[in-house]
């Protein structure tokens, strides 16, 4: 494991120094594509070149081109692809964190309706069906949260601390 990257919210994150080559790598073979084609003409100018040298400065200009053309569309892809997904996202996620909280309005009344029957051993097998369906939902919205997360974490953010700030309002506080 690499001493700088570090873990946030359970996952690891990149190292520092390898965000910075994922950002210059498209730049770097673009420039040395364009150096690449710089010397080809160049020696071209002052003598003829031979058939094999010909091809291979095509070929190292053809790479660094192709090279740097790929990482560019990648992270264009990338960009388009959460733009597209950004206006799906807030009212996806505001319809998962209002499950969840259904769900644990439901499991707070099946544990008070598990301490005012503890005198009535037949409702207990039916609240422990009942508390393991709904533990399971919860921890199957958990992961559904962290979903978003991962997709448009801004949003997700600034969702969570609306619904905060409005739990905090609803319960009295300023």
């Amino acid at each position: 494991m690499d001493k700088q990257s570090t873990v946030k919210s359970g996952k690891m994150t990149k190292p520092t120094w390898l965000g910075s080559i994922e950002t210059a790598a498209p730049f770097l073979l673009i420039f040395i594509s364009v150096v690449v084609a710089v010397i080809f003409c160049v020696i071209s100018a002052g003598r003829p070149l031979t058939h094999l040298e010909g091809a291979l400065l095509q070929a190292f200009n053809l790479g660094a081109a192709l090279g740097g053309a790929y990482v560019f569309g990648m992270r264009s892809a990338k960009s388009a692809a959460q733009e597209m997904i950004k206006p799906h996202a807030r009212s996806a996620f505001r319809r998962v964190l209002s499950l969840y909280q259904s769900l644990s309005r439901l499991a707070l009344a099946i544990a008070q309706a598990r301490d005012s029957d503890e005198k009535s051993e037949g409702a207990t097998p039916y609240l422990d069906t009942l508390e393991a369906i709904v533990t399971e939902q919860i921890a199957t919205a958990n992961d559904a949260i962290e979903d978003w997360r991962d997709i448009v974490p801004e949003d997700v953010e600034e969702v969570e601390m609306r619904w905060r700030k409005r739990q905090h309002e609803e319960q009295g506080g300023f």
